[in-house]
Order: C-alpha cells, then sequence, then structure tokens
C-alpha cells in the first residue's frame, strides 16, 4: 500500500477549509436572543412608591413572550437597599442614608404562567408583615427595598427587571433599632 504524502500547502488549505465550515456552521444557527426575551411591563406599584408593612398591595404585570412559546414561571423576591446598591440601569429613588440592617425583609415567590399564551396579566396581593417569623418582639426595618421580577418562557429565555421602593410603618416602628 503506498502512503499518501501532503505537501505543507495542502495541509494549510485543508486546515482553512475545515475552519471557514466550522464558522460559517457555528454562525449560521445564530438566533437573536434578545427577541426571544418575555418582556416584563410594571403596571403596580409603581417605581419609588411607599408600601407600609402589614397592608395587602396589588403587584399588577403585563407579560409579552414574543417567541410564542409559552411562559413558564415567575420569580420575585424582596431585600433590602440600606447599603445603596444597584440592580439594572433604572434611576434610584430619593433615599435614606446608609444604615446597618437588624431585621430586614426578605422574601420570595414563585408563580407558575400559563404555557399557552403570549400575553398574559399576573397578578397578585401581597402583604409584607411587620413582625419577624422567628423573633419574639421583633419587627422588620424599614427604608429602601428593591422588588425583582424575573420571568421565563417555556424554551427557557429569562429576563429580569426590578423596582425601587420604600417600605415604611404607618405609626412609626415599634421598636426603631436606629433611634
Amino acid at each position: 500500500m503506498k502512503k499518501i504524502v501532503l505537501k505543507p500547502v495542502y495541509n494549510l488549505i485543508i486546515l482553512a477549509i475545515i475552519f471557514a465550515v466550522t464558522i460559517i456552521a457555528g454562525c449560521a444557527k445564530d438566533e437573536d436572543t434578545e427577541k426571544l426575551q418575555p418582556e416584563i411591563e410594571i403596571i403596580s406599584p409603581e417605581m419609588c412608591d411607599t408600601l407600609y408593612f402589614d397592608e395587602a398591595y396589588t403587584y399588577k404585570f403585563k407579560l409579552t413572550d414574543p417567541s410564542g412559546d409559552g411562559f413558564g414561571n415567575l420569580s420575585m423576591d424582596v431585600h433590602h437597599n440600606f447599603d445603596h446598591h444597584t440592580h439594572g440601569d433604572h434611576l434610584p429613588c430619593e433615599m435614606d442614608p446608609k444604615k446597618q440592617p437588624f431585621n430586614p425583609y426578605e422574601e420570595a415567590w414563585i408563580f407558575d404562567l400559563p404555557d399557552d399564551k403570549s400575553e398574559y396579566i399576573f397578578e397578585t396581593e401581597i402583604t409584607i408583615p411587620s413582625e419577624v417569623e422567628d423573633k419574639e418582639d421583633a419587627y422588620h426595618d424599614y427604608g429602601d427595598y428593591h422588588f425583582h421580577i424575573y420571568v421565563t418562557n417555556n424554551e427557557g429565555y429569562q429576563v429580569f427587571t426590578t423596582f425601587d421602593f420604600k417600605l415604611l410603618y404607618k405609626d412609626g416602628h415599634p421598636d426603631d433599632p436606629w433611634e
């Protein structure tokens, strides 16, 4: 059997062809993932609203899925912003001075969404409790908070948005740690 030996020029040509085919094949399947992400329009509460402990508020969002694949789920969480950190590119609200948290309120929720719709109005009522669940005579810290909303469609594309708000006591903190 005769051994075939390619000249170095042919090796380079073959490598260039393999490289070109790999690049073209890799780019040919790209999709614009920004067009496939769900969209969130916050209806209520509004950015920089003041919410009060122990009062029910309706959280309402208009959700759109441009991919047409249907929704998966919606998750939300809330946490303090006493250190003035940011999430996203929105302008912050007028904030209290930075402070050390003692009993900040933190919570997360997950909701299933209809998988056969490309537009949906999500609505839920949430009451943020003033009392800390596992501590006797302890109350959550008031002040600046973030609310995050994540929506995922059935293809796994996810979008995130956030809004800032004040969380206060209507009649003052029962045991204010900063006074």
